[in-house]
């Protein structure tokens, strides 16, 4: 209904063009132009108006509230709307479709990719695509959400580090207790290293924001390099581990992190460091949480993503004293900023440029 209106008024406005110049025209006795004329003319340019704007056939697989609204506002609004219609086609579970472009949650539409033939451009609405890289199809290029996350995840991990010293201000508050001097001997954070693993986007502002506290921050990769906001980033778990005084794991999981802190290498981070994982849960197994926080290896994890989601009641987790468990809603996906990647990745696509954030579905990220 949206685009009969606006091809509506593209024939209503050229039509009214065309008359005006035609009146003009008699106006100034450059020729003659009939009501009847200038009727044809108007409605001949408004025809060719419309069939030169191209129509941009989109899916839309996501379980995000309020998505094809923000999409269809961010297209509106960006140049693409000047000579493009878009046309948004709601793909439900298990629905086949002939679209060659998708805006998907993967997890929704893993399992209708068999469904959609034709798919040759998949942009995710979540960070990770780990459903999509489990899945065997390799024919379409894929696209991550990212760029938006980095200040999400960075309030959640320093509001992490600042509830210890709110949990125990609420201990003594609850048997009425005036006690400053434990505060007193807490260490400032322009005392402390940040540690984190991984040193993505995401972790780079994380860094950043570290650093306006003064911390000291250690980078852990692949391989050496420079990257905004660490002081230094290295290829060594161990020293990263040791180092730290707080550990934040923002590795995504693939084949090389998936159990990279198992097998006892949180002990290497010594006694009493806070772990904060916002990455991926498989990165580091119950058991090897449990062990270093009984060993005292750490003195608390704050633990937002799990190998198993929803974490199951059975796990010791829950009851551990030394965890601080949350939804995996240390970031989540809002719909503008979604709609707004995508359109970006819309105009970049239709002008055949490379587009952002592209994934590599074999490694997984």
């Amino acid at each position: 209904r949206q685009t009969a209106r606006r091809a509506a008024a593209a024939k209503r406005a050229a039509r009214a063009g065309v008359v005006a110049r035609c009146c003009w025209l008699s106006g100034r006795g450059l020729g003659s132009a009939s009501s009847a004329s200038c009727a044809a003319a108007a409605t001949a340019t408004a025809m060719q108006a419309v069939v030169a704007r191209r129509t941009v056939r989109v899916g839309l697989c996501s379980n995000i509230a309020g998505l094809r609204g923000e999409v269809e506002k961010a297209f509106q609004a960006s140049r693409l709307s000047a000579g493009h219609e878009l046309a948004a086609e709601e793909i439900g579970d298990g629905c086949a479709s002939e679209v060659e472009i998708l805006l998907a949650d993967p997890g929704k539409v893993v399992g209708s990719l068999e469904r959609l033939p034709k798919l040759r451009w998949l942009q995710s609405s979540w960070a990770g695509i780990n459903a999509l890289a489990g899945h065997g199809r390799r024919d379409y290029k894929c696209t991550r959400l990212a760029g938006c996350f980095g200040p999400q995840m960075s309030e959640f991990v320093f509001g992490a580090m600042f509830d210890e010293d709110w949990r125990r201000l609420r201990y003594y508050q609850e048997r009425e207790e005036w006690a400053p001097e434990p505060f007193k001997k807490r260490p400032r954070l322009s005392d402390l290293t940040l540690g984190i693993l991984g040193v993505g986007d995401i972790p780079s502002v994380i860094a950043q924001r570290a650093k306006a506290f003064g911390m000291r921050t250690l980078g852990f990769a692949s391989r050496v390099r420079e990257v905004p906001g660490f002081d230094d980033v290295v290829a060594d778990l161990p020293r990263v581990l040791g180092e730290a005084d707080v550990v934040v794991n923002v590795l995504p999981s693939t084949a090389e992190t998936r159990g990279l802190l198992n097998n006892g290498a949180l002990k290497a981070c010594g006694t009493g460091k806070l772990f904060i994982n916002v990455g991926r849960g498989d990165v580091v197994s119950e058991d090897a949480l449990v062990e270093a926080l009984d060993e005292g290896w750490l003195r608390g994890a704050v633990l937002d993503v799990f190998a198993t989601e929803p974490l199951p009641g059975t796990s010791a987790l829950w009851r551990h004293p030394g965890v601080r468990i949350s939804p995996h809603i240390a970031a989540v996906s809002y719909p503008s900023d979604v709609a707004q990647l995508f359109v970006a990745n819309l105009e970049l696509w239709l002008d055949g440029k490379p587009l952002r954030y592209m994934v590599d579905l074999d490694k997984g990220y």
